[in-house]
């Protein structure tokens, strides 16, 4: 009986290769996933299997290296396992689905240049070392693999340089006047009309996303965008088509496949990985070579035959290909595309793609308010291994980011009010109107100094406001019919209040850098519960809580808001502004390496914005208070009583 160091080295290099097929498959279907899922442990399991899957390969091929020459051994074990160099260099290729992890890897193309320079060198020597006499019947379709392993390969390196937002090059409609939008003269526009405008204005949208100002887009053919307003209500729709052809663009092989010379050499490296099984089949005398390693083989043959499949499925559903049947009058073929594609728009018109969750954070949370009995003993101990170590009792803001945010379900009413808001946003700067909020006027002219401070602070402050106004609004309907008349008329509105709320505090905390904030966010929340601990008149929850209503009472004149439905339609209003005024001031870069993470609710308003031409890359811009003295004056995030317009 072999032992089982025997058996190991026996099954090594066979239980690598599997290894490394079953992460590419996990790849494959994983990949775009991640788009729609924000589910932390799946998340890591497709960094891991990123990372793994080249580690793999990797190991593999310097495992092959070290083998003896099969020129010089008449041993049979593996002596098929140099043939399986080839396929490795394919996995190195990665899948369609997924070629960057993080928006940071399109940037270092050049690195993976070299690394295909120097893995296709070393695979190459492996491969040279089985050309023996008696490995000739292999090497005929062993050329052929290694033809499709290095395309794959260089098709992988070709896409990280196309995925970096600074290749904005190769972006061309699918065809002339053909592709042109039709039938954009009422609400009734059909999806294909939809599909056609975000065609069309592909390059605008890559060029929004990599930050091009008012200046750079003044050089580019914009002409397109000028029927934006023709959609009717099918706006949401062309944004959530715009921002999933943008993260094929930047996270996977879209824009390579549909390049004439990506698609060539797509059928090249298909055609010649075809051919390699079919000689493998007639060639190769199966009954010279262990059964484990010709199972081994079929099944890499087999397996990535289906996974090539499943790709060109892919293929065919994208809008590009759809597009480009359609413009040269293949009406069958494209419609076959068309049957596919449609599929994809329901699921984006039902919200299962972009963006369909929305993180959220509490203040309370973070105050150490609430808290589940996990999170509350995980930063009982984080914080006592801090202090072990001389690091102090200071709130651990990344321990309560990480316990206590979380992600819900964008419902149809956030993402209609956000729509609805930038459209009427749009009306004011073209009638020159200004907003009023006549029942939060007081706190409003309170906050000025805030705004003047940082944006933190507001979003703090405001965020507080709501806390502590939706905790007290049912408390003032003191009998039971006003109680079900409240119910029923505003808990909708609490409801896009807190999630709101909560929303724009969880991007303080978890994604800063898309916010205009210049101070520390730690700082900031200790600010505010210093400022808290100062009103307090003792150390429990309640006083917790009546310490914030006091500060704000005294800070920004909370007790002079009544509660009532108007009211509530103006909190929500203003975090609509702030949520506006935020996005008109992120970075385009910020958005796109969020679409890795799923994508955020503040992308989808700055997309609707910059087609509208507003945010700080246009003329029409959102300030938080009145700090121009010229005649173009931007539009105020909200209007202070006094004369401030």
């Amino acid at each position: 009986m072999k032992t089982l160091l025997q058996l190991w080295n026996e099954w090594e290099i066979r239980l690598l290769l599997l290894l490394s097929f079953t992460l590419q498959v996990f790849l494959f279907f994983a990949g775009s996933f991640r788009r729609r899922n924000t589910n932390t442990v799946i998340r890591l399991s497709i960094w891991f299997a990123y990372l793994g899957a080249d580690f793999v390969a990797i190991y593999a091929l310097g495992f092959l290296s070290r083998q003896p020459d099969n020129t010089m051994s008449r041993e049979k074990t593996h002596q098929l396992a140099f043939f399986w160099a080839t396929f490795l260099l394919v996995h190195l290729g990665g899948q369609d689905t997924i070629t960057a992890f993080a928006i940071e890897d399109n940037n270092l193309w050049l690195r993976h240049l070299l690394n295909l320079i120097a893995h296709v060198t070393l695979a190459s020597y492996v491969f040279w070392k089985s050309t023996g006499w008696h490995n000739l019947q292999v090497l005929i379709p062993g050329v052929f693999l290694f033809v499709s392993g290095i395309i794959k390969y260089g098709e992988r390196t070709w896409a990280l340089k196309c995925g970096s937002l600074k290749n904005t090059e190769g972006l061309v409609a699918p065809g002339d006047d053909q592709t042109q939008p039709a039938g954009l003269n009422g609400d009734d526009i059909n999806n294909r009309g939809v599909v056609r405008f975000a065609l069309r204005s592909a390059p605008v949208v890559r060029n929004f996303f990599a930050g091009c100002n008012l200046v750079q887009f003044m050089a580019t053919n914009v002409a397109q965008m000028c029927m934006f307003g023709e959609l009717g209500g099918r706006h949401q729709l062309l944004l959530k088509i715009e921002i999933d052809m943008m993260y094929h663009d930047t996270y996977s092989k879209a824009m390579v496949l549909r390049k004439r010379a990506g698609i060539i050499l797509r059928c090249l490296s298909q055609v010649s990985f075809v051919v390699a099984f079919v000689l493998f089949l007639v060639l190769v005398e199966k009954k010279r070579y262990t059964r484990a390693d010709i199972a081994v083989t079929y099944v890499l043959f087999i397996g990535g035959f289906l996974v090539e499949l499943c790709a060109t499925s892919l293929i065919v559903m994208s809008p590009w290909t759809w597009g480009w049947l359609e413009a040269r009058k293949y009406r069958k073929l494209a419609g076959m595309s068309w049957f596919l594609l449609s599929k994809n728009l329901m699921r984006l018109e039902k919200g299962m793609l972009w963006p369909n969750a929305m993180g959220q954070y509490s203040i309370v949370s973070y105050m150490g308010l609430e808290l589940s009995w996990l999170s509350r003993r995980v930063t009982t101990l984080v914080t006592k291994m801090a202090s072990m170590v001389g690091a102090g009792k200071e709130r651990l803001l990344w321990i309560s980011n990480l316990m206590d945010s979380k992600c819900i379900e964008i419902d149809r009413e956030i993402m209609e009010s956000v729509a609805l808001y930038v459209d009427g946003l749009h009306s004011e700067l073209s009638d020159g109107s200004r907003r009023q909020w006549p029942n939060l006027r007081p706190v409003l002219a309170k906050m000025q100094s805030l705004s003047m401070a940082d944006f933190g602070l507001v979003l703090v402050f405001t965020h507080a406001l709501t806390e502590v106004h939706l905790r007290t609004y049912y408390d003032e309907k003191k009998t039971p019919a006003e109680q079900d008349e409240t119910q029923e008329d505003a808990s909708s509105l609490v409801g896009e209040c807190r999630k709101l709320s909560n929303y724009m505090l969880y991007l303080l905390v978890s994604h800063p850098e898309m916010l205009p904030v210049t101070g520390s966010v730690d700082t900031t929340l200790e600010f505010f519960v210093r400022k808290v601990a100062e009103y307090e008149d003792g150390g429990g929850k309640v006083d917790l809580m009546c310490g914030t209503r006091k500060l704000l009472e005294d800070q920004i004149s909370l007790h002079l808001v009544q509660p009532s439905k108007e009211t509530l339609e103006e909190i929500r209003d203003f975090w609509l502004r702030l949520l506006l005024y935020a996005a008109g001031k992120s970075r385009g870069d910020t958005h796109a390496a969020r679409l890795a993470g799923g994508g955020e609710l503040l992308t989808f308003a700055w997309l609707l914005m910059a087609h509208l031409e507003i945010g700080d890359s246009w003329l029409r811009r959102i300030e938080l208070g009145d700090t121009t003295g010229g005649d173009m004056r931007p539009e105020l995030a909200y209007v202070f009583p006094g004369g401030h317009v």
